[in-house]
């Protein structure tokens, strides 16, 4: 549990008080000390002139998304030790990820990879984008493997590029990067209901959710099986 206080990456006003928050944190055992981390952000942005900001795709997605693949490997032995967080406060500044990075439990220098999930269900356009080759273009080759009808696409990682916005330092991978620790942050693009009470369960994209969640699964087999 930790003190909650500030405001958001966007900008977004955070009440000037104090709260408490707290992560929600679950592991698998693996068959070495090192570990990846998998997060989502479970919180959003609260109730705003009346009206409840539920924020189905940020980042309901990526929360369930965490308690999905943690179903997935519940009865498998991976080689690295899987930690599953959903955790608080992305929106006032990735202050959950940032309290999980610097007091983790196994220390922090075992973490060999940090997968974000935030955004990951409302996208008309088939596209996911996995975000993180820039800095760290040695986790590409994984990826190149991955059978899904998704289009997985690299991307706005890069801070010289002027078509794309860097989403470096967007979600809370940012939190282990700032550390040195390399990370995959796995998100669509923007769209007309981010940060709107309109982001709803009705308005996403179900079959593309699946899709994406099972695109993630077969990605975290493949770097468990390929980083050492």
């Amino acid at each position: 549990m930790f003190p909650v206080k500030g405001k958001s990456r966007n900008s977004v006003n955070v009440p000037d008080t104090t709260i408490v928050g707290g992560n929600i944190i679950g592991m698998i055992k693996g068959k070495s000390d090192k570990v990846i981390v998998i997060t989502g952000h479970h919180d959003h942005l609260g109730i705003r002139k009346g009206k409840i900001y539920n924020g189905a795709d940020d980042d309901a997605s990526g929360a369930a998304a965490v308690i999905a693949i943690a179903a997935y490997f519940k009865d498998k032995t991976p080689n690295h030790s899987l930690v599953f967080a959903t955790v608080e406060a992305e929106e006032s500044g990735m202050l959950g990820s940032s309290y999980l990075v610097h007091n983790f439990p196994l220390g922090k220098e075992n973490i060999v990879l940090n997968i974000n999930m935030d955004m990951i269900s409302h996208t008309d356009k088939n596209e996911l984008y996995a975000c993180g080759l820039f800095h760290y273009p040695n986790l590409r080759t994984p990826l190149t493997t991955v059978n899904s009808m998704i289009n997985l696409i690299s991307g706005h990682d890069n801070p010289d590029d002027n078509f794309e916005d860097d989403w470096t330092n967007s979600s809370d991978h940012r939190s282990f990067h700032k550390e040195k620790i390399p990370f995959i942050y796995f998100g669509v693009e923007d769209h007309k209901d981010y940060h709107k009470d309109t982001d709803t369960f009705e308005n996403i994209n179900q079959e593309f959710y699946i899709k994406a969640v099972k695109l993630i699964i077969e990605v975290v087999e493949s770097y468990d099986t390929f980083l050492k």
